[in-house]
């Protein structure tokens, strides 16, 4: 008698058993997902994008005082890197009339669009009327993003730039 007692009690932990273990290898395989998915370095999370998102009002209106400043910026830098693993980037800021921007107080932020959480943020000097220079540690070749700001006296200029750095080491 005690021989089938335990034969049903063995019998009768085999669904919870089956039922933890589908448990347990489901969370094992979650875990791993994340493991991949937070070590990949060309996943990136815009920084502060919930903050962003209730800002949306304020970011539009420094979007619209930009267009009526009526500003324009091109971006160009060295095709190859220096000793020091840098590129000049040059931005060229210019007026609605096409006159240079001077005296403005100009700052980037730059990553790569293949490691988005590789950013760099510089301050860009005047190096001829309407021209800010820098030397950007812009290693990886492909599409940047610049995010740039002007500032000069009470005038706020913000723009977004896709720049793509040239070929060559």
């Amino acid at each position: 008698m005690s021989e089938k007692m335990g034969d049903k009690s063995t019998k009768s932990l085999r669904w919870p058993i089956a039922i933890v273990t589908i448990f347990c290898v489901h969370a094992a395989a979650m875990i791993g997902v994340i493991l991949v998915a937070t070590r990949d370095p060309s996943f990136a999370v815009e920084p502060n994008h919930y903050q962003k998102a209730l800002a949306w009002d304020a970011f539009s209106a420094r979007r619209r005082a930009s267009q009526a400043l009526g500003w324009t910026v091109s971006a160009r830098s060295d095709a190859r890197l220096d000793a020091a693993r840098t590129r000049e980037l040059d931005c060229r800021i210019v007026d609605r009339a096409g006159q240079p921007v001077t005296g403005a107080t100009v700052a980037l932020l730059a990553f790569p669009h293949a490691r988005g959480e590789e950013r760099t943020r510089l301050r860009l000097h005047e190096s001829a009327p309407g021209q800010y220079v820098v030397r950007a540690p812009m290693v990886r070749e492909g599409i940047w993003e610049l995010r740039l700001t002007a500032r000069r006296g009470s005038e706020v200029f913000t723009t977004t730039l896709l720049h793509t750095t040239g070929t060559g080491s």
